[in-house]
C-alpha cells in the first residue's frame, strides 16, 4: 500500500497580508496529481488543515473541493487528525457521515485515540491534546508534562495484528523549526521524546513546516507551501510511504509564485529587477547601503507587484537592518522619513525643531496650502 503525507496545508493563510489562497489551490491540484501518479491508497493531513478555528468561505471552500475529489471522485479515504490552529470540534462534526465518503477526523482524544483499519495497516489518529484532556481520560495517572501525558497515550494504546501508522500534530524534541511555526516557537513545554512512539512502524507527523526526519520512521511531512520569507530557499514537498518495507522518498512541490528574497545594493538590484523573468513571485528586499522608505518602495513596485517586505539599513547605527512591511513602509508619515534623512547624513543627529517647523510648511504648501 502507498501512503501519501501531508500536512499544515493552514488554508486562509497570508504572507503580509497578501492571500496566499492561489497558491494553495496549486498545491491542491498538485497533490491531486501526485494521487494519480504515484497510485497512492491512503492520504493522511496531520493537522493544520485550516489556519484559524473558524476559516473564512474561500478557505472552506477549497477544503471541500480537495476532500470531494479524493474521497468521492478518486475513491482515496484521508485520515485527517485536527492541529492547533484547526477548530477541532468544527472539522470533526457530521464525523459518521464523512466517514462513509472515505474522511476520517479525529478532533480529540476525548474517547482516546481514533483507529481507521484499511488493508493490513491501522492508523490510530492523533489529534493535538491538551494535558487536561488526558487527566480526564487517565484519572489514575500521574501526569506532570506535555511529554509524560504523550507517553501515557502512548502507553494505553492497543496495536493492531499487522503494521501500525500514528498520524499525530505535535513538537518532537530535537526538530528543527522555520520562521513560519510561530505557535511551536513559543517555549518548549509542549515538547515530546521521539521514544515516545516506539512500536509503530511510521509516525506521520504535523506542527512544524520543514520537511524533516526526527529519527528513523518519524517524520514531519512539512508544510506544502512556503509561509515565511525566512523559508525562501527550501524546498517543501510531501511523503510518500510503501507500506511493504515503510521506505520513503520526498516528492517536491514548486510554488505558482516563488518566495524569495532579494539583496544588495540599490543599484545592482535594480539593473536585476530590470530583467528579472519572475517578477510575479513574493519577494522582500534587503537593501544593503540604504534605508527604507517610499520613493525606493515605489521604484520597486514598478518591477515586483508583489514586493511584500523590505530591508533596509537601521539609520540609529547605519550598520545594523530594520525590517518593514511595504504597507508599514508607505504608512510612514513624510515627517518621519524627512528625520530619517537627516539622520542619514549628519551621522544620527535629531533636526532642530526649527528645521522640523520649516520642513512642516514646505509640505502644506505642496500639499495645496499656504507656505506662510
Amino acid at each position: 500500500m502507498r501512503i501519501l503525507h501531508t500536512s499544515d496545508w493552514h488554508l486562509g493563510l497570508s504572507l503580509n497580508n497578501t492571500s496566499l489562497l492561489e497558491e494553495q489551490r496549486h498545491f491542491i491540484g498538485r497533490l491531486l496529481e501526485i494521487v494519480d501518479e504515484e497510485k497512492i491508497d491512503v492520504v493522511i493531513v496531520a493537522g493544520d488543515v485550516f489556519d484559524n478555528a473558524v476559516s473564512n468561505a474561500d478557505a472552506i471552500a477549497l477544503y471541500n473541493e480537495a476532500m470531494t475529489q479524493l474521497c468521492i471522485e478518486k475513491k482515496v479515504p484521508v485520515l485527517v487528525c485536527a492541529g492547533n490552529h484547526d477548530g477541532a470540534a468544527r472539522l470533526a462534526s457530521c464525523g459518521a457521515l464523512l466517514e462513509k465518503a472515505g474522511l476520517y477526523i479525529a478532533g480529540s482524544v476525548r474517547d482516546g485515540l481514533k483507529t481507521v483499519l484499511i488493508k493490513d495497516t491501522a492508523f490510530h489518529l492523533l489529534p493535538f491534546f491538551s494535558i487536561e484532556e488526558v487527566r480526564f481520560l487517565y484519572p489514575d495517572e500521574e501526569i506532570k508534562s506535555y511529554d509524560a501525558a504523550m507517553r501515557v497515550l502512548m502507553e494505553n494504546e492497543k496495536k493492531e495484528k499487522g503494521k501500525n501508522v500514528l498520524v499525530a500534530h505535535c513538537f518532537v524534541t530535537g526538530a528543527q523549526v522555520s520562521d513560519s511555526d510561530h505557535s511551536a516557537m513559543v517555549g518548549g513545554a509542549n515538547m515530546v521524546g521521539w521514544d515516545a512512539f516506539q512500536g509503530f512502524d511510521y509516525v506521520a507527523l504535523g506542527h512544524l513546516h520543514r520537511a524533516q526526519d526526527v529519527a528513523k520512521g518519524v517524520r514531519y511531512s512539512g508544510a506544502p507551501v512556503k509561509y515565511s520569507f525566512g523559508e525562501a530557499n527550501a524546498q517543501k514537498s510531501v511523503t510518500v510511504i510503501d507500506t511493504e518495507d515503510f521506505s520513503y522518498r520526498e516528492v517536491p512541490l514548486e510554488m505558482c509564485h516563488d518566495v524569495r528574497v532579494i539583496k544588495g545594493a540599490y543599484e545592482e538590484i535594480l539593473d536585476f529587477a530590470q530583467n528579472d523573468p519572475r517578477r510575479e513571485d513574493y519577494v522582500k528586499i534587503e537593501l544593503t547601503d540604504e534605508y527604507a522608505h517610499m520613493e525606493i518602495i515605489n521604484t520597486f513596485r514598478n518591477f515586483y507587484r508583489n514586493l511584500l517586505s523590505f530591508a533596509g539599513k537601521q539609520l540609529s547605527d547605519g550598520n545594523d537592518e530594520t525590517t518593514l512591511t511595504v504597507d508599514e513602509t508607505v504608512s510612514l508619515h513624510p515627517e518621519e522619513i524627512m528625520k530619517m534623512f537627516y539622520s542619514e547624513f549628519t551621522g544620527g543627529e535629531e533636526p532642530s525643531e526649527n528645521q522640523l517647523s520649516w520642513f512642516r510648511k514646505a509640505l502644506f504648501a505642496k500639499k495645496g496650502g499656504d507656505a506662510q
